[in-house]
């Protein structure tokens, strides 16, 4: 009981310390573009922190059929033109997969 007690005050203490900003959040954020130009900098995969791609990454693969999800390890050392690789990669391989279940619909 003295073990649970005192996990739910550390938890309690980071959620607090998170929520005033005390901790690194894991949350990606950016700031809302004013102008039409700063809106397509920010969409730009090239404008993008590393963070952003790497999180990018994880939510693509984790998207894809278990059968089709390619295993990358090491994600966080990789460099930031090798990650922009992997994402089009992916992006590719979620374009392929889509159009196949579509093709799958249809012939249904």
């Amino acid at each position: 009981m003295k073990s649970f007690s005192h996990q739910a005050q550390t938890k309690r203490m980071n959620y607090i310390k998170g929520k005033f900003g005390l901790i690194n959040s894991s949350e990606l954020t950016r700031t809302i573009p004013v102008t039409f130009d700063e809106a397509q900098l920010q969409s730009a995969e090239s404008s993008l922190k590393k963070e952003e791609i790497i999180f990018t990454i994880e939510t693509l693969i984790e998207s894809l059929n278990e059968a089709k999800r390619p295993q990358f390890r090491g994600l966080r050392s990789k460099r930031k033109d090798e990650l922009l690789t992997i994402l089009q990669q992916l992006r590719d391989l979620h374009n392929i997969t889509d159009t196949d279940e579509i093709e799958e619909e249809e012939t249904i």
